[in-house]
């Protein structure tokens, strides 16, 4: 029987990102794919122009039978949409503990929308990062985590450490969007720091690389492939699966 992989996260019209693309690669990885939706979106694959909460009742509804009926392998969060919708899933990922979570820090796109309140940031630490394995932020999204610009990878690795160490979580930067000829991706746990390079590829088409990242991470480890393991095989997946779109 396949395992179970639970999106929470919002609907992409686009079906490029967003609970669509998690169920995909959670199907081509072997799992049988659950979800709960966050919010509802109107996007294309350049840009986001719409975002509907779901209510947090209908969430909660949600997320508690998938809890409640299945055996849930790991637990894959992308953007949650309203802070309600936070202190929500922070209250069930508490009250049923699963095995693993990732948490996709998806507070805007490249461009469009936020998916978040203008004081979410802080709502995320304080009710879902104690529940989390790791989160995988970008560039702009560890910025505002840390309420700092930064130049580097190796500036924002750096800062990053106090924050994995407060919260016991393992932080995942990814590299897209520093402005270098290859890619250079940063993995901080347990006061350590491992950096990742890749040769930099430009894709005719990249829409929802951080939905495939963090999904095919949160099938690795819900294997119980160890996680500096799980990263870097998350990271080769996307490249592949990008090259062949």
């Amino acid at each position: 029987m396949k395992k179970n992989f639970l999106t929470i996260a919002a609907s992409d019209n686009s079906g490029g990102a967003g609970i669509q693309q998690d169920l995909k690669i959670a199907f081509e990885l072997g799992y049988h794919g659950l979800s709960a939706i966050t919010g509802i979106t109107v996007q294309n694959f350049q840009k986001v122009k719409s975002v509907e909460p779901i209510s947090s009742d209908l969430l909660l509804a949600q997320i508690k039978e998938n809890f409640t009926s299945f055996k849930i392998s790991v637990v894959k969060i992308g953007a949650l949409c309203s802070n309600e919708n936070i202190c929500i899933v922070g209250s069930l990922l508490k009250k049923y503990n699963p095995p693993g979570v990732v948490l996709d820090t998806v507070f805007a796109p490249t461009k469009g929308k936020f998916f978040t309140e203008p004081d979410a940031i802080e709502l995320y630490q304080k009710k879902l990062f104690p529940y989390v394995d790791i989160i995988t932020p970008n560039k702009i999204e560890i910025e505002l985590l840390l309420h700092k610009k930064f130049n580097s990878i190796e500036e924002a690795a750096q800062a990053s450490l106090a924050l994995s160490e407060k919260y016991n979580i393992a932080i995942y930067i990814k590299g897209g969007h520093f402005d270098d000829s290859k890619i250079v991706e940063a993995l901080i746990m347990n006061g350590e720091i491992f950096y990742f390079n890749k040769k930099r590829l430009i894709f005719q088409y990249s829409h929802g690389t951080g939905c495939s990242f963090s999904s095919a991470l949160s099938c690795f480890l819900g294997n119980g492939i160890p996680l500096k393991t799980s990263c870097s095989k998350a990271s080769a997946y996307v490249s592949n699966l990008y090259k062949k779109i």
